[in-house]
């Protein structure tokens, strides 16, 4: 019951992505309308896959990258702040924090979608660039 709930929760994250990049290269193709720069279709397909390469991007680094590092040393200083109180005789390495928690699927973003489909935008927007 909770995977269904988690999998019904990733893709209202997708559509909602989805919707904001949609909004966000219609608002600036209507930018560029008022100030005179001729638009064409591929622009939106360049803004909608910009925006999705970069947020899966993003999602990529904080699910595996960089952060899990900062998220290491943040669990350290609670670990010593509450040392004593809790049943953790010493904290755990860097190593077991992966494994336990940062490679947690229920903590994981997805960004296979966001890769792809920004991916897949560019390209059409390259397509139709070159079209012209």
């Amino acid at each position: 019951m909770g995977s269904r709930k988690q999998y019904l929760k990733k893709q209202k994250e997708t559509w909602t992505l989805l919707a904001v990049s949609v909004l966000l290269a219609l608002a600036l193709m209507i930018l560029r309308r008022m100030a005179g720069v001729p638009m064409h279709p591929s622009d939106l397909f360049f803004t909608v896959g910009i925006v999705h390469l970069v947020v899966g991007m993003t999602r990529y680094i904080r699910n595996v990258g960089l952060f899990k590092t900062f998220s290491y040393m943040a669990y350290k200083r609670r670990w010593k702040r509450s040392a004593g109180r809790n049943a953790e005789l010493h904290p755990m390495t860097l190593a077991e924090y992966t494994q336990k928690v940062i490679y947690d699927e229920m903590r994981q973003r997805p960004v296979l979608w966001p890769l792809g489909f920004g991916c897949g935008c560019l390209a059409v927007s390259a397509l139709l660039a070159a079209a012209v």
